[in-house]
């Protein structure tokens, strides 16, 4: 009731307190939103990094620059994308501040989910073609097949290769979203559930 009444009447003693409250709240969910845009960014980073080399010493390194090549071009425009959150007018007051920052987070990994449908089945082809080329290259498919003379492991090889490509394949958004929600989903449960508290102490509830 104190925080409807604060909400409720500009002039009351403790609207200054309440108003500051979601002040904070508001940036306390927008800043760890940020912070977890930019660990996803260090970490995809890394994964540039370390793909080519790892995939150097497995007798791939070409499968591997190429991967890291087209994931930082990927990272480069969204870098881009979400550079937009900037243009933000901070100034305002904190409800339309987060009206605004919500539509556009939702703005942004909408661009990323149709970046998504096409870069995730180009990722794992590329990724999985190095890994048989190393298995070839390296002779673990000849090895194999020595241990197990009555078994075609080079057959065996390819269908486990298809069938943990198959999904990235047939299901790019839905692999997205999942991963969307393991990253994102509890701060933007946060961010709508403080939007929509602010609505209803506005309007009285």
């Amino acid at each position: 009731m104190i925080w409807k009444q604060g909400f409720l009447n500009e002039s009351s003693l403790v609207a200054p307190k309440v108003n500051d409250l979601y002040n904070r709240k508001s940036i306390q969910v927008v800043d760890r939103i940020k912070q977890r845009m930019k660990n996803y960014r260090k970490v995809s980073f890394g994964i540039i990094i370390f793909t080519p080399v790892a995939y150097y010493f497995m007798g791939a390194f070409w499968y591997g620059l190429t991967f890291s090549i087209i994931a930082l071009f990927i990272i480069r425009y969204t870098g881009k994308v979400i550079s937009t959150i900037k243009t933000l007018d901070q100034g305002t007051n904190s409800y339309n501040y987060l009206k605004e920052f919500d539509r556009l987070l939702d703005d942004i990994l909408a661009k990323f989910e149709k970046i998504a449908r096409f870069t995730l089945p180009l990722y794992i082809l590329i990724g999985h073609a190095g890994l048989w080329a190393s298995w070839h290259k390296l002779g673990l498919i000849a090895i194999m097949q020595k241990r197990h003379p009555n078994v075609d492991i080079e057959f065996w090889a390819l269908v486990y290769l298809v069938i943990f490509t198959l999904p990235f394949v047939l299901f790019p958004v839905k692999i997205y979203r999942i991963e969307l929600r393991a990253v994102y989903g509890r701060l933007r449960t946060k961010l709508k559930e403080t939007i929509a508290e602010m609505e209803k102490l506005k309007q009285g509830e």
